[in-house]
């Protein structure tokens, strides 16, 4: 079973931006306390992701003895392992408060594990909210995640391991789509026209046509990144 953890990333995220980037996230539903999310043996459709609230997940023994397995907090993923491995659920989660969650159901959460699309999707966002035009190899049309952001915080946001960021960069890079300068990230004209068509628009719109390749500032724009799907 894997989490995904809170992170600072999430400040940089405008609000609902999670659903529009990863359109799974879209079923809320709001829990009182001590609510049953689900039990042994239920059928596993769904994976959780916990917005608001506290959860815990246990398992009874024998004897009827609650052990305790995990607390979720806001911004957890839960159940996952589950879904993906087992047809019914192996313990019990119940809220201890008044909850919100995200109900994604299995088969869109398995098209969510596709690590590289999600990894796309997440870079396209961060063009989109903290982006600044920059020349990369001599030619303008770059874009610059204007944010150093290490491996394991990104993983830790689309929910994957390190290990497999580092795959998935490496194999973006190798293709010549994503580069890197001073420790940011940095998205080569390649993936601006493959993944952010209205980007070099946007940017003109927005006052900022003439790239620099350094000390380049946020290019705060309304140009929104299209979603990489299947």
């Amino acid at each position: 079973m894997w989490f995904v953890g809170k992170s600072e990333l999430l400040a940089l995220i405008e609000r609902n931006c999670l659903e529009e980037v990863m359109p799974a996230f879209s079923d809320h539903r709001s829990l009182r306390k001590n609510a049953l999310i689900y039990r042994p043996e239920e059928q596993s459709e769904y994976v959780y992701l916990l917005k608001v609230g506290h959860v815990r997940l246990y398992r009874l023994t024998e004897e009827g003895q609650e052990i305790t397995l995990s607390f979720i907090k806001a911004g957890m993923i839960f159940g996952d392992g589950d879904v993906l491995n087992e047809a019914s659920y192996s313990h019990y989660a119940e809220t201890l408060a008044a909850s919100r969650i995200c109900y994604i159901r299995k088969a869109e959460n398995l098209s969510l594990h596709d690590v590289r699309k999600r990894l796309v999707n997440i870079l396209a966002m961060f063009a989109n909210q903290i982006g600044a035009p920059f020349v990369h190899g001599g030619a303008s049309g770059a874009v610059l995640i204007d944010l150093s952001i290490a491996q394991d915080k990104l993983a830790e946001f689309i929910g994957t391991s390190r290990e497999s960021v580092n795959r998935h960069f490496s194999d973006l890079k190798a293709e010549g789509l994503v580069d890197t300068h001073e420790r940011k990230v940095v998205l080569t004209p390649a993936f601006v026209a493959q993944f952010l068509p209205g980007m070099p628009a946007a940017l003109a719109a927005a006052g900022t046509a003439q790239p620099v390749a350094s000390s380049v500032q946020p290019a705060h724009h309304a140009y929104k990144a299209p979603v990489v799907r299947a």
